[in-house]
């Protein structure tokens, strides 16, 4: 245990501690933890059958998610070319992240967490045939617009419902299927996973469109990839997971209380994880809301401006215009997915000796620049580039912030700071996608974008004219 520890008082302990490896250190599951590459060990986890189909058919089925998100912006786009349409559709869907964050944690705590997922699966399944067959007869279309947005609405909220619920079990199931000493070179292939199917993806969806494939074909490739996952999770057995001990009504309560309350008040008694946190949520806000705005980028800034006949809703010049807008969007979301691969393995490479903290406003400056960049260039070369920067950037920040907390926090401590981390980052995506939604509307994509580069420059400037609130120790 680390001798600098705070004492913490017996009422304050919780039942289950987070999980900690043999130098005892939680796993970091946003990025590869430093080492993994260096050592050579990169596939180790894979040595285990119930590892590795988990690992295949979450990849696929990540796969087909990400195909997904691509084919509803274009085709959420596409209905009146609405930006704040775009903003209330990942609202919706993300929302539930926040509301059900911590009943999914007890959710993932008191069932079996494979079935949960399997069901989860199933659930979003579902909801990809819905959105296939929708598109198939005639529904989501400009034609009905309005009827079109109340469909994906309706059909993201349940998707993110099923998502949220089964979050904190996926993140669980890690040490379920490999040994401690693996652990971490387990939770470091996993992010990889999630980085490649956030790159291929949008490029498969994208490569789609090129060949005249539907935004519905796109729905129905999703909806299979479910089935590898389905499958896998169907067939493989957790050997080893840990007996959970069994607890009363009230208890679970009151540790699911303590659970939010003790992290709470350690955040705000350690100033430096209370910036750390306060900075994650600064980068959700403002720092990543221009993906979600990436098709009217494209449309405002990237192709000439619409005249004329262009702008009649069914002319095939409007087609073809929106043929444009969805690959350069695919080819946006690609750029950044390279970049964001390419940062997890130089983070995943960083020497112990280096201090995170001290990068941590560099790399928030980066992002302001690229984003800056960005929201004014009007070329798609130059845009491309900048996508990939800001990709990179975004990503190293995240996985800084969250490699910092975690050595700094005690074991007994951890899990429940790091919640406050996954709330300040996942949970707050649907707000800034809505707030941006109503600002590029407003403004244009690129002002809005703009804005918020300025506010990043701003915060990663504050910490880096006082080193202090992220390096007390100097």
């Amino acid at each position: 245990m680390d001798p600098d520890a705070p004492h913490i008082p017996e009422h304050e302990r919780l039942p289950f501690e987070a999980p900690q490896t043999a130098a005892g250190f939680e796993a970091d599951v946003e990025s590869p933890p430093e080492g993994i590459v260096r050592r050579g060990g990169t596939f180790e986890a894979f040595r285990f059958r119930a590892y590795s189909l988990f690992w295949s058919g979450a990849l696929v089925s990540n796969v087909g998610t990400w195909m997904q998100n691509y084919a509803l912006a274009i085709l959420v786009y596409s209905f009146r070319s609405s930006q704040v349409d775009l903003g209330i559709v990942n609202f919706v869907a993300g929302a539930p992240t926040l509301l059900l964050g911590l009943s999914a944690g007890v959710l993932a705590d008191r069932l079996d967490r494979r079935k949960l997922i399997i069901w989860a699966q199933v659930g979003l399944m579902i909801q990809a045939t819905a959105l296939a067959l929708l598109f198939d007869w005639g529904r989501l279309s400009s034609h009905h617009a309005i009827e079109a947005l109340l469909w994906v609405v309706f059909l993201g909220l349940v998707g993110g419902i099923f998502t949220a619920l089964s979050f904190p079990a996926w993140q669980a199931m890690i040490p379920d299927l490999v040994p401690r000493e693996n652990l971490l070179n387990g939770i470091a292939l996993n992010s990889a996973q999630f980085q490649s199917a956030r790159l291929l993806g949008p490029l498969i969806a994208g490569a789609m469109i090129l060949v005249r494939l539907t935004v519905g074909d796109i729905f129905w490739v999703n909806a299979i990839s479910f089935l590898f996952v389905i499958a896998a999770l169907w067939v493989i057995r957790p050997q080893f997971a840990q007996p959970r001990a069994i607890a009363g009504p009230a208890e679970r309560e009151e540790s699911s209380w303590r659970t939010l309350t003790v992290g709470v008040r350690y955040a705000r008694e350690h100033s430096v994880i209370g910036v750390l946190i306060l900075s994650t949520a600064v980068l959700t806000v403002f720092g990543m809301a221009y993906m979600m705005l990436l098709p009217a980028v494209v449309d405002h800034l990237l192709l000439p401006a619409a005249r004329g006949a262009e702008l009649i809703a069914h002319s095939a010049a409007a087609a073809a215009r929106q043929d444009r807008i969805d690959q350069q969007t695919a080819f946006l979301m690609a750029a950044n997915g390279v970049g964001a691969v390419l940062s997890a393995l130089v983070v995943a490479s960083l020497p112990a000796s280096v201090r995170r903290e001290r990068i941590i406003p560099w790399t928030l400056l980066l992002l302001a620049a690229a984003l800056s960049g960005f929201g004014l260039s009007h070329s798609l070369y130059l845009t491309l580039g900048l996508s990939s920067i800001a990709g990179a950037a975004l990503l190293t920040t995240n996985s800084l912030v969250n490699t910092s907390i975690q050595t700094r926090v005690p074991g007994q401590l951890r899990g429940r700071v790091m919640s406050l981390f996954v709330m300040s980052f996942m949970g707050l995506m649907p707000f800034s996608a809505l707030i941006f939604g109503f600002l590029g509307q407003a403004i244009g994509p690129g002002f809005a974008i703009l804005g918020g580069a300025i506010v990043l420059f701003g915060w990663g400037g504050w910490l880096l004219a006082r080193p202090r609130l992220l390096c007390p120790e100097g």
